[in-house]
């Protein structure tokens, strides 16, 4: 309970810095947002929501998009049902130019979300526009 309690705090405190980094462009806002949010997953590796955060600002903001793909991908082995890393691992591929690889996380995504989930649309939208891409 305290780790998980201690991991929300360091989580939210990571929030700030982001916001921080989106109202006011300063890089090290979102440097810091990474540190508390990896800080928040290392006090409780049950509290994905803090990695997956890490990870997209990573690919967003700092352009660190291997290693955010990376870190995804470590969650998505040991929960391969996360829906929202692998939306986020689909993005992310797409930033790196790996179309075929977001084509496939985005399918992936599409297999086990219900239509209303926060990224069914988008996810929709994106298989039809990587699909033509791809042909």
């Amino acid at each position: 309970m305290w780790s998980w309690l201690k991991a929300y705090l360091l989580y939210t405190w990571g929030g700030l810095h982001r916001y921080f980094g989106n109202a006011n462009g300063v890089h090290r806002e979102y440097l810091r947002a990474v540190h508390y949010f990896n800080l928040a997953y290392k006090t409780d590796p049950g509290f994905h929501r803090a990695l997956v955060a890490s990870a997209v600002i990573r690919y967003r903001e700092l352009g660190e998009i291997e290693g955010a793909i990376a870190a995804l991908s470590d969650l998505l082995q040991a929960v391969p049902d996360h829906g929202e890393a692998r939306f986020n691992r689909a993005l992310a591929y797409q930033e790196a130019g790996r179309y075929g690889e977001a084509l496939a996380d985005f399918r992936s995504y599409l297999q086990q979300a219900q239509p209303g989930d926060a990224y069914y649309d988008e996810a929709r939208r994106m298989v039809v526009l990587l699909g033509e891409l791809a042909e």
